[in-house]
């Protein structure tokens, strides 16, 4: 009997508005060819191309069929359709923005959101719901995406409750930031997304990792407090997670893909465990705003941050704590904070100093191999652009956010990533700016010769 999972390939599929055509990957649950008489859930993934297969170097994928096969086989998630809508890359109008697109692109590129979620509504999810064996009401019908694509699940999910009663948002571009040495905070920020007037009855999932460079988890972690204020309610209508190490790229969303997939999906189980995450050491003066990331832990292998709980400082005075996490400093000295969520506690203990800055300088330099002809300038951690010094050198100085951390490859310019002598592809550089740092690199190869003639950005 044939009951493993199958991957099926749609070619050429008309989005009439958008005047284009891509491919669609269906995911069909182990079993599906066999029970002819089942239905089935629905979860529609942006960037579709890489929801499944294999890895190529600078084309990393999720393979989320591995983690959905996973889950069924340890009976944590019954059968679900996964259908994988390939991306086209925007020339002048991108698809994954509805409303907004960020001010640094949108002399050249354009929204067209609203005629991919004409496409998705109207003419994809008609024609899986006709071909395939699916649930179509919205309790049963999902949006997963991250980065843009996430953003384009919040705008599409919300204005469509009737429709997607389930939003995965992995590491969701809320905010686009640049560096900026002239604002107090170091940063320019411009809000991507248009919060809906108010609640639905909706799932909602967000998440964040806290090595995604200057996406920051502060920046989702608001999101789903303006979410709650709108009536939403935290651990039943919506949950968040702020990964530990977790980068801005396929290979962690892969890792964690089962923990949304089981919230939506699944069977999450019973809390086992709670610990108090992030920085313990918090300034008096300097603007630095620090929350806990609390983690709850389910026997399930299901995570969730706690976006509001029960804290009690025992030093009042030294430092408060409110119920979404954030530390308020009082006065220098120690204290214990205790968290209770149900019948599991947390505490750990905090320092007040007395400065502690919201930012912090790191010096990057790099050598390159010798080229006949050097670039201006090659690109390091996200928003560090570092300048041609002569020969191979290349040098920059940023200001970033305290604790920031970052996942990263040298790149010239998009996916014209950095490789190891033989044009193979390297694992991720990694550094988190606690505080001010000096960093040279070398850099073995730009792969492979067509590569080296390059691309300029």
């Amino acid at each position: 009997m044939n009951t493993h999972s199958v991957i099926e390939c749609v070619e050429g599929f008309k989005a009439s508005r958008l005047d284009n055509t891509r491919k669609v990957f269906v995911y069909l649950p182990p079993g599906y060819k066999e029970h002819v008489d089942q239905r089935y859930p629905v979860l529609y993934m942006h960037a579709g191309q890489r929801a499944f297969g294999s890895s190529t170097a600078g084309n990393e994928t999720w393979h989320v069929d591995q983690a959905a096969d996973q889950l069924i086989d340890q009976g944590l998630m019954d059968g679900l359709i996964i259908v994988g809508i390939a991306h086209v890359r925007p020339v002048t109008h991108n698809e994954f923005y509805h409303f907004i697109a960020p001010a640094r692109e949108a002399v050249s590129v354009g929204c067209s959101g609203l005629d991919y979620e004409h496409f998705i509504i109207h003419e994809l999810k008609p024609f899986i719901d006709e071909h395939y064996r699916t649930l179509p009401d919205k309790d049963n019908t999902g949006l997963l995406g991250s980065s843009a694509a996430a953003l384009s699940t919040f705008h599409i999910g919300t204005r469509h409750p009737d429709i997607f009663g389930k939003l995965i948002m992995l590491s969701p571009f809320f905010v686009d930031v640049q560096l900026d040495e002239t604002s107090e905070s170091r940063l320019q920020e411009e809000d991507m997304y248009l919060l809906p007037e108010g609640s639905a009855p909706i799932q909602i999932w967000m998440d964040i990792g806290d090595a995604e460079g200057l996406f920051l988890p502060s920046q989702v972690r608001n999101v789903a407090h303006q979410m709650l204020e709108l009536g939403y309610k935290s651990g039943k209508d919506i949950a968040f997670l702020e990964q530990p190490d977790a980068g801005h790229q396929e290979a962690d969303w892969g890792e964690r893909v089962h923990i949304p997939l089981l919230y939506m999906f699944g069977r999450i189980g019973n809390p086992v465990s709670l610990e108090l995450m992030g920085r313990d050491v918090i300034g008096l003066k300097g603007g630095m705003s620090v929350h806990i990331n609390a983690l709850l832990h389910y026997d399930s292998g299901f995570t969730m941050s706690v976006l509001e709980g029960e804290y009690h400082s025992d030093q009042p005075d030294v430092l408060e704590v409110r119920p979404n996490g954030e530390l308020v400093p009082v006065k220098m000295g120690h204290a214990i904070v205790t968290l209770n969520v149900g019948e599991l506690t947390a505490s750990r203990m905090y320092t007040v100093v007395e400065e502690l800055s919201g930012h912090v300088t790191v010096c990057m330099s790099a050598e390159v191999p010798f080229q006949d002809m050097c670039d201006d300038s090659i690109y390091g951690g996200m928003g560090m652009k570092l300048l041609h010094t002569g020969g191979g050198d290349y040098e920059g100085y940023f200001e970033v956010p305290r604790d920031s951390g970052f996942r990263f490859r040298f790149t010239r310019g998009f996916r014209q990533f950095e490789t190891d002598a033989d044009g193979k592809a390297l694992p991720n550089r990694v550094f988190r700016a606690h505080d001010n740092l000096s960093l040279h690199y070398i850099i073995q190869s730009w792969g492979s010769t067509a590569a080296k003639a390059g691309n300029r950005r």
